[in-house]
């Protein structure tokens, strides 16, 4: 499932940069305070998401995805979403191809999905997504998705040890589309890292970092 597809940019800092401050790593685990999350895919991609949360499961979150490429122009694909108890409800994604579907938004409704689901044990549910594009195209789709639990355990991530869900999921829609995704999940961050070759490599964790705003 693609609906969030969470992508961001880890850019190199040049050795004369300052080093970015410390992270606290009690307050992140306590505190609903903004985050960030850097990480790749086996086969480049370069990812970021950044959570704006709070207690109850609400909250947006931005990402953005940088494939490997041999274009001139990097391609570059941005999501925010929108979350009420954990579940997806909206969002909007942009990215600077030339198009209808250089913008779309999307409306989400989940069935047998529980609320801020926590990812330790196995579940199918399914989703309905009405989407429309640049040009104000609409199309409705129903996925059916299928999560496995795999593992618990902790991640190291900079200075700080966080808890993390290892789990996979395989998704089919009404299309016929069907994707397998390896997730990676952070209770403590409310965040996911997917990919689709093999459990993505965590790169960074920060709280002080610039937003990321839609390509278009």
């Amino acid at each position: 499932m693609r609906i969030l597809l969470l992508s961001l940019l880890l850019m190199a800092t040049p050795a004369s940069a300052q080093s970015p401050p410390a992270v606290d790593c009690d307050t992140l685990r306590n505190s609903v305070v903004p985050v960030e999350l850097a990480y790749h895919w086996q086969d480049g991609t370069r990812m970021v998401v950044q959570a704006y949360r709070n207690k109850s499961g609400d909250g947006v979150v931005w990402s953005r995805e940088m494939p490997p490429s041999t274009q001139p122009k990097q391609p570059v694909f941005v999501t925010k979403a929108t979350f009420v108890d954990g579940l997806p409800a909206l969002a909007e994604m942009s990215t600077n191809y030339v198009g209808p579907f250089s913008h779309r938004s999307g409306k989400y409704a989940t069935e047998g999905l529980p609320k801020n689901f926590d990812r330790r044990s196995d579940l199918t549910y399914r989703m309905h997504s009405v989407t429309t594009d640049g040009e104000g195209a609409t199309e409705q789709r129903t996925s059916t998705t299928s999560y496995k639990f795999k593992s618990e355990g902790t991640v190291a991530v900079g200075s700080c040890i966080l808890q993390a869900i290892h789990g996979e999921v395989d998704t089919t829609n009404d299309a016929g589309r069907r994707s397998h995704r390896f997730q990676l999940y952070f209770p403590e961050l409310k965040i996911l890292a997917s990919a689709t070759d093999a459990e993505p490599v965590v790169d960074s964790l920060s709280t002080v970092f610039s937003e990321i705003k839609h390509v278009n």
